[in-house]
């Protein structure tokens, strides 16, 4: 009997000294998860806060880049509008010129290339001038043989075409060509007309 007493005690010594190793195994691995959980977990939340630092680094940048070309953009949309508008009034007020002032303008002009053709037999085709200003302009070429100079209304534009009648060269002087030369020539004047001074 005591025999049977002493292996039922070794037995139940031996089952909790099992359960007892199974409790700290269980325990153990319920630990390693929870530390592995805490791991990803942390894992998890460093990885998004760089990719929040880094959004809003980018964001910061882009919203800086975007601001520094704010300036550039509107300044270039401003010269785009005042070029525009400097380039209309120029074109309308030189096509209020009178025929007179627009004649002054053109035998001053091709005043310049009279010794080109001075001794050429020329035609002068004239839109949109004045008798005086015709007369002036035939008297420049009054050397050339046969010149004449004639108001031509099929001209597209008001102004001056100068042709020999060996085609060796061409000469036109019209409201295009002083628009042109102004706003080359003049654009800051015109401006500071136009616009106000910069100052």
């Amino acid at each position: 009997m005591e025999e049977i007493r002493g292996t039922e005690t070794l037995e139940r010594e031996i089952l909790e000294d099992a359960r007892k190793r199974a409790d700290r195994i269980v325990r153990k691995a319920e630990d390693d998860a929870a530390s592995l959980r805490a791991q990803a977990d942390k894992k998890v939340k460093e990885t998004l806060d760089a990719l929040a630092e880094e959004y809003s680094m980018k964001r910061q940048r882009a919203e800086q880049e975007l601001r520094s070309r704010l300036p550039l953009e509107k300044m270039r949309l401003d010269i785009e509008y005042r070029d525009a508008h400097l380039r209309e009034e120029t074109q309308r007020a030189v096509a209020a010129l009178s025929p007179e002032a627009l004649g002054h303008w053109c035998v001053a002009r091709l005043s310049r290339h009279a010794e080109l053709v001075r001794n050429s037999s020329v035609t002068v085709l004239a839109r949109g001038l004045d008798a005086g200003s015709l007369g002036a302009i035939q008297a420049l070429f009054s050397k050339g043989s046969a010149s004449e100079a004639r108001e031509d209304s099929t001209m597209k534009a008001r102004g001056v075409v100068v042709e020999p009648a060996d085609g060796s060269f061409h000469i036109s002087i019209t409201e295009a060509e002083l628009t042109e030369w102004l706003l080359d020539e003049k654009r800051g004047e015109l401006a500071a007309a136009l616009f106000g001074s910069a100052k």
